[in-house]
């Protein structure tokens, strides 16, 4: 996210009219249709040539004390911002992210504008994309029935040992894909998964977005351990 540190986070006793941040964004050259936000419609307050997009009266503390209203302002965020992503480039902040005031935010603009204008620039032509690994089943042949004593217990020691070796193999076969995406985008970020599952983050040129779909449907036809999943395209969350 876009710095969020940068920004004050108040309380809304400290304002009665709190402004709650979505994104960083250049100044728009034409009109942008901007989308509803939180509950009101959001605005856009420029300095020079960066803009943030911003609604006022969002009491984040009422959202907090209701968990079901606090997920659909969540949701609501991100709907937000990847509306906006889809007419213009911009550096997405956090859900939560307030400012005390305009003549805040303007100050912050102003102090900031050259450092928003950079990463705005160099991410202009930029998308995120998700590559989830979802581990297929192992599937070992059932135990030939009638087996036992010694021959039983063989066989078992020998079904455990090639279900380790598929497993291993599994693993294997995800380290390369890893290692071909490393080597391959350099601006990528592996992400914490649960257990058999594994992801990873691209910032990818939207002049290479067919290529990536390309290199994901040969890695599909190169492993019956993973089913591949790719996002749609996406703001730069991870990259900021």
């Amino acid at each position: 996210m876009a710095n969020p540190r940068a920004f004050d986070t108040v309380s809304p006793e400290l304002t009665p009219e709190p402004i709650y941040l979505y994104s960083i964004c250049p100044r728009p050259v034409h009109p942008l249709t901007l989308p509803l936000g939180l509950v009101e419609p959001t605005q856009l307050i420029a300095v020079e040539d960066i803009a943030a997009v911003v609604e006022t009266g969002v009491n984040l503390e009422t959202l907090q004390a209701d968990e079901p209203r606090l997920l659909n302002a969540v949701l609501s965020h991100d709907r937000v911002i990847c509306e906006l992503f889809q007419h213009t480039p911009l550096l997405p902040l956090r859900f939560g992210t307030q400012i005390a005031s305009i003549e805040h935010l303007k100050a912050h603009l102003a102090d900031q504008r050259a450092d928003y204008a950079a990463k705005l620039a160099a991410l202009g032509s930029k998308v995120e994309y998700q590559i989830k690994f979802i581990a297929e089943g192992v599937e070992l042949p059932p135990l030939r029935q009638g087996l036992t004593g010694r021959e039983y217990f063989l066989a078992k020691k020998q079904r455990l040992h090639e279900q380790t070796a598929a497993q291993e193999q599994q693993q294997q076969q995800l380290a390369q894909f890893f290692d071909d995406i490393h080597h391959t985008y350099g601006d990528s970020l592996e992400a914490e998964s649960p257990a058999g599952e594994a992801k990873v983050y691209l910032l990818v040129d939207r002049a290479a977005i067919a290529d990536l779909e390309r290199q994901i449907a040969t890695w599909r036809s190169q492993t019956s351990h993973w089913e591949i999943v790719l996002s749609a395209p996406l703001p730069p969350y991870h990259f900021v």
